[in-house]
């Protein structure tokens, strides 16, 4: 499996109490892909089509020293992109288990809006909560 990052960044939504809009970066490994968005406290790495958490990583002061710039969160998200990977492979039906997570999610919520294209790569953005 491939593992590619969207230098766009993008307007996901995630799966909360409602459809909350994030920005943030595209994760793709093989055919699955995933958005890393970061909140105050840790990077929300979650399913793009249900917006369904897959993994919270703390932010420590080494992940915001080494997502400062564009191209460095670019890299640490090819290698959040490797365990995931990982993750997938080792996974029974994972499959299954994007299906059950948007089945879920729209049950709850309804209809995701779309995702949309952010235009700028704001500091702010990916070292901030939600919008």
């Amino acid at each position: 499996m491939e593992v590619t990052v969207s230098e766009q960044a993008k307007r996901f939504y995630l799966a909360f109490d409602k459809w909350q809009p994030a920005v943030g970066h595209e994760i793709k490994v093989g055919k699955y892909r995933f958005c890393a968005i970061p909140l105050s406290s840790v990077l929300n790495i979650s399913e793009v089509t249900s917006g369904a958490k897959v993994l919270n990583i703390p932010m420590t002061l080494e992940i915001m020293m080494v997502t400062v710039s564009k191209e460095d969160s670019i890299e640490y998200f090819k290698q959040v992109g490797q365990k995931l990977k990982q993750a997938i492979e080792r996974a029974k039906d994972f499959d299954g288990h994007v299906s059950n997570m948007k089945q879920l999610a729209f049950e709850r919520l309804g209809e995701m809006p779309p995702i949309e294209e952010f235009d700028d790569w704001i500091e702010g953005e990916l070292n901030g909560v939600i919008n």
